[in-house]
């Protein structure tokens, strides 16, 4: 076979192979093909929630190290800025900010495991709230303390999430440049309780267990809210639709009126140390009193607003 053959087969596969190209076999990302600047990647951390059950038990901190051409080597400062938002105007509007709540310079660096300059940062809930300008009485539920962080490297360059691509910010580079330190009371009464009922429209009486559902957010319902007269009354079937209620710090409050079947729902209920007794009646003309006993003979721990 002379030399232009052998060239011409060669050119052939080429121009097969280069016609099968795949383009998911592109070669993965890097922080080299995302903007040369820098960021703090996140390596661990702990819960954020400010525990108004716990205020002084509560912290955040976490972790990040520098990425950079250098690997961190770059930064001449790490900033962190504080925003308070006050969401609860029944005690007046005491939100504030922005405020450069710390700021970090390379003698506060150490080198991670992977050879970049890192930081870990410990935030107080106390300390948040004492440099926001509030105070822990007037802190409520659904209050946010919302951190911005800033890298500046040596070349004077500032970075931040607004100047920070969508993939430095997202899961695979773990930039952490902002956060929010929520206000919430932990909320944990999903299981499974036994009652009594009583009163029912028809006369009959029922006793059994009922979960609590918990639907995220402190809200949650019972899986049958007729507490068993449905199957005494009907011979079988729950209640259900959107009938619920919200855990807020404790106190509990019914939120949700309307059950599967469109008819509006009403309530008197009280709490009486381990018992929870609900009056209940819908627009149908069902009604019912039911008690709810919390586990192992101990007292409810939540209030009824």
């Amino acid at each position: 076979m002379n030399k232009f053959k052998i060239l011409t087969l060669v050119g052939g596969l080429l121009l097969v192979l280069s016609g099968c190209k795949d383009e998911n076999l592109a070669p993965i990302l890097t922080f080299d093909q995302t903007e040369q600047g820098g960021y703090p990647r996140l390596l661990e951390e702990t819960n954020k929630l400010i525990n108004l059950f716990d205020i002084a038990g509560s912290t955040y901190q976490y972790t990040v190290e520098f990425v950079d051409l250098e690997r961190g080597a770059l930064v001449t400062e790490y900033r962190l800025e504080l925003t308070y938002v006050d969401n609860n105007p029944a005690n007046g509007n005491k939100s504030s900010g922005p405020i450069v709540y710390k700021t970090f310079g390379p003698s506060d660096f150490t080198d991670s495991e992977n050879g970049h300059k890192s930081i870990t940062v410990t935030l107080p809930a106390t300390e948040v709230i004492a440099a926001a300008g509030t105070t822990t009485a007037d802190v409520k539920a659904g209050d946010n303390f919302n951190f911005k962080g800033f890298v500046t490297l040596q070349d004077g360059g500032v970075y931040g999430a607004a100047n920070s691509s969508a993939s430095v910010r997202g899961a695979a580079f773990r930039g952490h440049f902002d956060f929010t330190m929520p206000a919430a009371c932990p909320s944990n009464l999903g299981g499974t309780y036994e009652y009594v009922s009583t009163e029912s429209w028809c006369g009959g009486t029922a006793s059994g267990s009922v979960a609590i559902q918990a639907l995220g957010g402190g809200k949650y319902q019972f899986s049958d809210w007729s507490f068993g007269t449905y199957g005494v009354c009907y011979g079988g079937g729950s209640a259900g639709g959107d009938l619920n209620f919200t855990d807020v710090c404790a106190v509990v409050k019914f939120t949700g009126f309307t059950d599967s079947y469109g008819d509006t729902w009403s309530y008197d209920s009280q709490i009486n140390g381990n018992e929870w007794v609900i009056k209940w009646e819908n627009t149908y003309g069902e009604t019912g009193t039911s008690i709810i006993k919390y586990p192992n003979g101990a007292d409810w721990p939540i209030t009824l607003e």
